[in-house]
Parts: C-alpha cells; structure tokens; sequence
C-alpha cells in the first residue's frame, strides 16, 4: 500500500511540476512606442519581437517578454502611475524629462544616430546646426531631436513633419524636401521598403546626434533590472544583434561626432 502511495504522489509531482513552473513565469509587457518598420510589433522582420523571445529564452524560464505597441501618448499616461508594470525598450533617459528621471534605466544596449539624408543628385554634408541655415527638414512627428526646437525658435531653419520615416523619406524623394532626419537603425527596413534607395539616398558622413537606447522600468525592481543589466551586456557582445543593428558603422568613424564612451558601445 505504501509503494503505491509513493508511486501516486511521484505521479502527482511529474504531472504537476510543469503546471507549477508555468505559474512561476512572470509575463512582463515590452512595450514598443515607435510606429516604424524596425520597432513596432507586427511589422515584418521587427525587432522588438525578436529582442521579446530573446530575452524570454535567456531568462530560463523566470521571464516571459510579449512585445507590446504602446502609442506614445498612452505611454506617457501610463508611466504616471507609480507600479505600472512592464519595460519599455529601445529608450533613452533624455526623451522623457522628469516622468523618465523617476524610472529605473538599465545600461545602455545599443548606440544609434540621427543621420541627414539629402538626394544624391544634390548631396549635403552636415557641418553642425550651423550648416542647416536656410533649409527646410523633413522630421517625423513626436521624435525627439536634440536642441533642435531651440533651433526652430531662431527661424534660421524649419520643419516638415510627416507620420514616419518612410514618408519623410518618399517627401525627400519627390524634391518635397531638400533634407531629412533619418535614424541609422531604419536603413535596413527602409532599404527593404525602397529596394531602390541606395541609388538616391545620400547620407552625410556626420550624424547630427549620436545616441543610445536601454530599457527602463517603474522604481523598485531590483532583480528585473539585474537581469536587463546582465542582458544589455550580452547584446554589445553579441554579433548577431551588433549586425541586425547595424548602426556602428555610422559611428564609429571619428568624422561621427560620437564620444568615446558611445564608440566602445560598438564590439
């Protein structure tokens, strides 16, 4: 009678086990704030899905990330709350002022860059703000560009918005702008958008910003931030992303502008 208890609760334990473990797995949103092609979920070949289940399988089991689009706007009314739950990836603490100085930010991931794409036809090359005097710039609705409000103010320069980087990009195309903001993380999706654009884009050698991006999270999540911080790590050393990134080629030469703490983010 004794053995077959035995082998019961035994039985017990391997059917139950797993029902147990799945409810230890602590699903936590990823939410993705950009409506273009290399970010938003849903769109083919996105990031923010792929950095998802890379960052799920890494946690081995404590962790299950879903990639979440989460417009700005309803971004900014979330964080107001103290315990919202979830991370936000592809950020940096700059754009979002005091709401994001109350967050808990990881260690930068990945560096990135505001390029200044013009037509071949009549290629510019950015030689600081200066250089932009008298021009007219493509620029995407709700991105943040660096000084570049204080700029507006002066009247030496001025903007013309559209949704995404994929009109600003077709604006600059039909000569309806003579200069566009472009961030070097988009040319691998832009290039499969416009399968013809290496033919007509120029990029100017210097950026107008370089930048980085990390994860950030309410306050008072020590060992979530621990893993990100142990993941942020991995993802500079780890090839695969460095080229699905793609952005250190635009920063790593010293014409980039970039500092040397922003090159040795580039393995």
């Amino acid at each position: 009678m004794t053995k077959v208890r035995i082998r019961g609760w035994l039985a017990c334990m391997a059917l139950c086990l797993p029902w147990r473990l799945a409810l230890a797995v602590q699903t936590i949103p990823l939410y993705v704030y950009y409506p273009g092609p290399t970010f938003a979920v849903g769109m083919p070949g996105n990031l923010s899905e792929k950095m998802a289940d890379w960052l799920t399988q890494r946690s081995a089991g404590r962790y299950q990330f879903i990639a979440t689009q989460l417009p700005r706007r309803r971004l900014q009314m979330m964080l107001s709350q103290p315990e919202w739950q979830g991370v936000v990836a592809w950020a940096n603490p700059r754009w979002f002022g005091a709401e994001g100085a109350r967050q808990s930010w990881s260690r930068y991931y990945m560096v990135d860059a505001n390029m200044v794409a013009s037509l071949r036809s009549a290629p510019f090359e950015y030689q600081g703000d200066a250089s932009l005097h008298g021009q007219r710039i493509g620029t995407v609705e709700g991105f943040s560009y660096k000084d570049f409000d204080a700029l507006l103010q002066t009247g030496l320069v001025s903007k013309d918005e559209a949704d995404s980087e994929a009109r600003n990009l077709l604006k600059l195309q039909q000569h309806r702008v003579p200069l566009a903001f472009l961030q070097a993380s988009s040319m691998p999706s832009m290039r499969q958008l416009y399968p013809d654009l290496d033919s007509w884009l120029y990029l100017s050698a210097r950026p107008r910003t370089v930048f980085e991006r990390a994860f950030f999270m309410a306050p008072n999540q020590p060992q979530l931030l621990a893993f990100l911080n142990q993941q942020s790590a991995a993802l500079l050393n780890d090839r695969q992303w460095q080229q699905e990134f793609d952005t250190c080629k635009h920063i790593v030469p010293r014409q980039s502008g970039a500092s040397e703490a922003q090159r040795k983010l580039c393995r």
